[in-house]
């Protein structure tokens, strides 16, 4: 299987269970991280967001023209549509965009970017279908000095809740995910590289989560 194909699986399986986990597992500092990635992005115009899951960053925004998600998970974008009315949503891939070039002013990824199989072509996508001056925002996990340590915890005493939660191979492809995971400098270098500078920074939970706010030069 493809591993798009398992990403969209994995996801659309832990559709039911994905909020209550991720804000269980950040005590509930996705929501301000969330809010404070809105903030720093500044909120106007055409809002897309990749990977939007269950369409929490939309939910959040109060003064955007148009809000529009993408997904690969069907389970998702069906649990994104009961809770944001009037909000967009599209079976998509972030780096193949059904979108017209300079359609949106903003674009999200929340926990998304380190799924993304080919981040070079994302950010080619970004540049087409964004603005002039578009900015590209990020919350993920990136890797740090205590990447090890939390495997190791995932693999071992996390186990039981990751099981719980989300099966095993479910599990496992978030830890695979963490694996691959970049550090913020690495992101920043790749979006440097395609015409994109760095506007805003900030890592929360004891350096395990970053924010990252890009603008297009």
């Amino acid at each position: 299987m493809a591993e798009k194909e398992i990403m969209a699986k994995v996801f659309s399986g832990a559709s039911k269970v994905y909020d209550f986990f991720v804000s269980l597992a950040t005590f509930g500092g996705i929501h301000r991280w969330q809010k404070e990635l809105i903030e720093r992005m500044g909120e106007e115009g055409n809002w897309l967001d990749v990977g939007t899951g269950t369409g929490e960053v939309l939910l959040k925004l109060k003064n955007s023209d148009l809000k529009v998600g993408i997904d690969l998970a069907l389970g998702m974008l069906r649990r994104a549509k009961e809770k944001c009315g009037d909000c967009y949503f599209l079976l998509a891939d972030a780096e193949n965009m059904p979108f017209k070039d300079k359609s949106f002013d903003r674009v999200s990824l929340s926990l998304v970017f380190r799924h993304l199989e080919n981040k070079e072509k994302f950010l080619e996508e970004a540049k087409r279908v964004g603005k002039e001056k578009v900015r590209v925002g990020i919350i993920d996990i990136g890797r740090f000095k205590g990447t090890g340590v939390l495997i190791l915890l995932m693999k071992t005493l996390l186990l039981p809740v990751g099981l719980l939660f989300f099966g095993r191979d479910k599990w496992e492809f978030f830890i695979k995910s963490l694996k691959e995971s970049l550090s913020p400098e690495e992101t920043r270098s790749m979006f440097t590289s395609f015409g994109f500078k760095e506007i805003y920074f900030s890592r929360k939970f004891l350096g395990l989560i970053y924010i990252q706010v890009f603008e297009k030069e």
